[in-house]
Order: C-alpha cells, then sequence, then structure tokens
C-alpha cells in the first residue's frame, strides 16, 4: 500500500494534484468497487427481468398454439360427423357431443348411449365454454342425407381463465360449422359428385301417377322399379325413399319435391355415393328427368329434367 501511495502521490504532484494519504486511497479503492457492484446489480436484474419476460410470452405463445389447434381439431370432428350423415352411413343421423374438456363424434339420434366413432381431448390450457344451441344442450345433430341441423348456433374454446383469448365457432342450419366471421365462402373446391342435386323440371308432378327407377346392372337385364306415387293427385308435396336390391347390392335413394305448383316443379335428388353402386334413370310416367352413372360423378339431365343445381 505504501509503495501504491508513494507513486500516485508522485504522478500527482507532478500534475499538481494535493498530496493523498491512505485514508484517501481507501475510499477510492472502496468507490471505485461500489460502482462496480452497482452495476452488477443493474446487469443481473435486467437478465432477470428479460427471462421473465421471454418466459412468460412463451407460455402465452404455446397456449395460443394449443388454442388454434384445438379450435381446427373441433371443426375438422364437426365437419366429420356432418359428412357422415350426408353420406348416409350406417343410415342414422350424426352428431357432436360437447364438453368442457373434449369433443365427441357420435352415431344415432342421441348421445347417451350411442357408438362414438372418436373423441378429441383437448389440451389442459384450453376449455368449451357459453354453449348457445337452440334447443339448450351439448349436442349438435346432423340429419341423414341432407347434413342439415336443428341445434344451430355457437360455442368457444378458450384459454382458461381468460375472456379474451378465444376461438368462437359457429354451426349454422344447414350444418356449416366455421369459425366465428369467418364463414367460407364457396370457391368451386369441393370434390364433385352427384349426392345431391336439385331439378327445376320443365313441368309438374302435380298430377304424375308413377315415378320409375331404372337400373341398369350388366351383363343382367335392366332391374325396373315402378312406384305408385302418393299423396292422391293433385298433389302439391311428393317425398319418397326406400332401399332397392339390384344385383344383390342395396341402392339407397331419396327423390322429393322442394315445391309443386301447376307449371313447375322443384325436385330434389339424394343419391349417396356409399350406397349407390348402379346406374340409374329416374322418370315419371314417360318424362325422363336424369340419368345417374355408377361412377357418382356423371349425370345425364333429359329435357324434362329441366336445369340442375348443387344445393
Amino acid at each position: 500500500m505504501n509503495k501504491e501511495l508513494g507513486i500516485m502521490n508522485k504522478e500527482f504532484r507532478r500534475e499538481g494534484f494535493p498530496f493523498i494519504s491512505h485514508n484517501s486511497l481507501f475510499l477510492i479503492h472502496n468507490s471505485r468497487l461500489g460502482f462496480t457492484l452497482i452495476e452488477l446489480l443493474i446487469v443481473f436484474s435486467l437478465i432477470s427481468l428479460i427471462s421473465a419476460l421471454a418466459l412468460a410470452s412463451s407460455v402465452q405463445s404455446k397456449r395460443i398454439r394449443d388454442l388454434n389447434s384445438a379450435g381446427e381439431q373441433v371443426l375438422t370432428m364437426m365437419r366429420v360427423a356432418q359428412a357422415k350423415a350426408l353420406g348416409g352411413v350406417n343410415r342414422v343421423p350424426w352428431g357432436m357431443h360437447l364438453e368442457a374438456s373434449q369433443v365427441v363424434v357420435f352415431q344415432g339420434s342421441v348421445y347417451a348411449g350411442s357408438p362414438s366413432l372418436e373423441n378429441s381431448v383437448l389440451p389442459s390450457t384450453v376449455e368449451i365454454a357459453n354453449i348457445s344451441l337452440v334447443g339448450g344442450g351439448s349436442d349438435i345433430l346432423f340429419s341423414r342425407l341432407d347434413g342439415k341441423t336443428n341445434q344451430s348456433g355457437s360455442f368457444e374454446i378458450r384459454i382458461k381463465n381468460s375472456l379474451t383469448d378465444i376461438y368462437p365457432i359457429t354451426v349454422d342450419a344447414t350444418g356449416k360449422s366455421f369459425r366465428t366471421g369467418t364463414i367460407p365462402t364457396v370457391l368451386g373446391t369441393r370434390e364433385t359428385d352427384t349426392r345431391h342435386r336439385n331439378f327445376n323440371l320443365a313441368g309438374t308432378i302435380k298430377n304424375s301417377v308413377t315415378m320409375t327407377l331404372t337400373y341398369s346392372d350388366p351383363p343382367n337385364p335392366d332391374t325396373i322399379v315402378p312406384i305408385a306415387m302418393l299423396p292422391a293427385v293433385p298433389r302439391t308435396t311428393f317425398d319418397w325413399s326406400a332401399t332397392s336390391v339390384v344385383g344383390g347390392q342395396d341402392q339407397i335413394l331419396r327423390v322429393h319435391a322442394l315445391s309443386i305448383d301447376d307449371s313447375a316443379t322443384l325436385l330434389s335428388v339424394d343419391r349417396n355415393c356409399e350406397e349407390n353402386s348402379k346406374k340409374l334413370k329416374i322418370s315419371f310416367d314417360l318424362s325422363d328427368v336424369v340419368t345417374y352413372e355408377a361412377d357418382c360423378e356423371t349425370l345425364t339431365v333429359w329435357a324434362f329434367g329441366g336445369t340442375v343445381s348443387e344445393p
């Protein structure tokens, strides 16, 4: 210390500064040491704060990812349930059951005791809440062949204990399900098939007597199925569905009128691809409406069939 003090005093005298005592040198050492500790404390505090913020951000990011993933999964399962109903799988309606921690796709008219296709357990960070469906309850049932539902409404998937981090879902009466506010626009990307078609007939079936189904099953002869139409003429409604056996295979069909008046008929035909494998022609009395090929993609509309559209 004395040697260091002597050197410093020599340098200080050269520069014109006063003599430095032992006490002054001690204070200089301590002041330098204290400044270094403060700097370290500040640095450590900043590192801790940044780490805490980064951790909180990472945790919140994971929760958001869980939320979006759960929302997309629930939408996928709802669309699977509707597709099963549209396809007439097992000839029953299909539905979606909602719980706080999971969703279940089921078959049949009620959830209790019905066989389930699959269930999806939500991540532990999210939950289903605020279920608001027509008729109350927590089941959404899609009707066979048309896929519509009487339980339209909405519900939320949300991060637990959060009122703002939500994935809201809407299902409308047609059975379409989507993230609320983002109803998809039809852009022609749907797989082409002929399961559901409407025919604006060039005439009326108000006084028709017989609907005839002609199934082709080469090399076997055609199977012709005449159907006496009900109710009696003049009719304002018509709704027929049944199973015909052709070549040992069931062919399930529904033909129903959406409207009938004196000069025109809007006819709807539901022909599920999974349950119809034969070529089919539909006629009313002597007027042919449409011929379906066995591939479930091709149809020929006859003059009486008028214009055709997809509902």
